[in-house]
């Protein structure tokens, strides 16, 4: 057997038709039944039932298939890592992205691309938000994986893939009067003390957080507490310091956490609160590990 007639056995098993998936293969017919016809007998057992009018895999076809998907796809990341290497392409890439979001499948991605790239280094920074829009700007980051700011005053320098929404959830001690809610609006907190996730000293029209209860509650919060760690924001609030918002990935190894209370923020027409998640780059840069990057992203 080949990797061809593999090939012409997966287009039969998923069309379940000769002459569909001798015209997908760019074959005749006649050479599809006998490619299918020697593979079965190599194998020593049918993998199709069929007749002039059905054609059904049968058990054996059924898990030879699913093993031949997988082979195929190995073959196909095999060209892939071979046709990388023959390049010798290398460099440096410097992702910066926001705290609490490693919580989320940034490994997953990072992993697949260095498999593929093994020779670009890949170097991290972890930081608040305002932060990271800065280590861009100046060079510190070639890609930061971000919450999206309400305006974006680099527009003409820093280009930005959306790339998904999250829900915004408030997160309270078990003894909040709020604890016991199912849902909660950003209006309702306008009296709440606030822990947040960032650092003191910025102006509060600077505090991204604070836009978000202004622009979504019509307040100013009443900070009591910053902290730079998920873990901190979320075991002052348990304690009762304070309330914190927080995006849901930052929130996925904390559900179950004594003492927390974490309830979804909804508008008034019952929605979720959600905000932006982008992947953000220079413009106008200088190194190709960010396109080789972008290119395997299909950001276009």
């Amino acid at each position: 057997m080949n990797f061809r007639q593999l090939e012409y056995f997966v287009a039969v098993a998923e069309l379940l038709n000769f002459t569909k998936a001798a015209k997908k293969c760019y074959i005749s017919q006649t050479a599809m039944s006998l490619q299918i016809q020697s593979l079965e007998e190599k194998i020593g057992v049918p993998l199709f039932f069929r007749d002039k009018h059905h054609v059904e895999l049968t058990p054996a076809g059924k898990i030879y298939y699913q093993e031949c998907k997988a082979i195929l796809s190995r073959l196909k990341d095999a060209n892939k890592l071979a046709l990388t290497a023959s390049e010798g392409f290398n460099g440096t890439l410097h992702i910066g992205f926001i705290r609490g979001y490693e919580y989320s499948r940034l490994s997953h991605i990072l992993k697949n691309f260095h498999s593929l790239y093994p020779n670009i280094s890949i170097r991290f920074t972890r930081d608040n938000m305002s932060a990271l829009y800065t280590a861009l700007l100046e060079g510190k980051c070639d890609i930061i994986y971000n919450l999206s700011t309400y305006s974006q005053p680099h527009q003409e320098t820093v280009c930005q893939h959306f790339l998904k929404e999250y829900p915004l959830l408030a997160v309270m001690s078990t003894e909040h009067p709020f604890a016991n809610r199912f849902t909660l609006t950003y209006r309702e907190l306008r009296d709440s003390n606030f822990v947040i996730m960032q650092p003191e000293g910025r102006p509060l029209e600077e505090m991204e957080e604070a836009l978000l209860c202004y622009h979504r509650g019509g307040f100013f919060p009443h900070i009591v507490s910053w902290e730079r760690e998920v873990h901190l924001v979320i075991m002052e609030a348990s304690i009762g310091v304070g309330i914190a918002i927080l995006p849901e990935y930052a929130l996925r190894l904390y559900r179950n956490t004594d003492h927390v209370a974490i309830l979804p923020l909804v508008k008034q027409d019952g929605s979720a609160e959600t905000i932006n998640f982008a992947l953000s780059w220079k413009t106008n840069h200088s190194n190709p590990a960010i396109d080789k990057y972008l290119e395997w992203l299909q950001i276009q």
